[in-house]
């Protein structure tokens, strides 16, 4: 990662043991504290757990998860497109990720892909392309959104069902090793409610109550159908011995 000594937490921030959405409103609105909090401790639960060897974070903006998974890791690559509306220091390399990824084959043992699959018009190409770099036994880390409002408009594009998550992995030949939502019922709840009262000058100055609620709730990896958000982990399966060897 360029300027690694330069990086400073943006949108989440460790809180004792765990990680949470950042406290700064410059870097975490408080309209989006409740989803960024739930975010933060999933996300930060799948790559403490997964992430590995050599890792590239795509579309990785301000590279919010760094921290989450530099410790874990031997390499970190980091890739966003050209017109990202979140340009970067750290940036390794500009690529389109609608078109091929300009690695060689099973060039990472760990993909980043975190709130960004949405905002890609043609998906499927850009997962066959992971599955393509990742080598044996390499894990991808994805996250989406699914009840959450649009953003970065026009450039989003799909919300992912847990059935949709599944069959990408299926058509790429990636083994879903977890997949798991973030936020139920109640923190869609939270989290519309800290929308509204952050959108009038009036009730603005309650807005964080929400996450505040939202923070006393044990986050769940039951199954709901109505949940902010997905985390998928999926895996490369390991090279099968040639039975020609030897």
């Amino acid at each position: 990662m360029k300027n690694e000594d330069s990086w400073r937490p943006t949108k989440f921030v460790r809180h004792r043991t765990s990680w949470r959405g950042s406290r700064d409103q410059r870097e975490l609105s408080l309209a989006s504290r409740v989803t960024g909090d739930l975010q933060a401790a999933a996300y930060g639960d799948a790559l403490a757990t997964y992430a590995h060897g050599d890792l590239v974070d795509l579309g990785c903006g301000h590279v919010p998860a760094y921290a989450m998974y530099r410790e874990h890791v031997d390499t970190v690559t980091c890739v966003d497109w050209p017109n990202s509306p979140h340009p970067s220091p750290h940036l390794d390399l500009e690529a389109d990720l609608t078109d091929p990824l300009p690695f060689p084959d099973e060039a990472y043992d760990t993909v980043v892909l975190t709130d960004v699959l949405e905002h890609l018009p043609y998906p499927d190409g850009l997962v066959g392309e992971i599955a393509r770099v990742l080598r044996p036994a390499g894990v991808l880390v994805l996250g989406v959104p699914f009840m959450y409002g649009l953003h970065e408009q026009p450039h989003d594009h799909h919300r992912y069902t847990e059935h949709r998550l599944r069959l990408f992995c299926t058509d790429h030949d990636l083994e879903v090793v977890e997949l798991y939502p973030y936020g139920r019922h109640d923190a869609v709840a939270l989290d519309l409610t800290a929308k509204l009262l952050a959108s009038s000058r009036l009730t603005r100055p309650v807005a964080a109550l929400p996450a505040a609620v939202a923070s006393m709730r044990r986050p769940s990896r039951t199954t709901t159908p109505l949940p902010l958000g997905y985390v998928l982990v999926a895996r490369k399966p390991a090279a099968r011995p040639d039975p020609s060897a030897g």
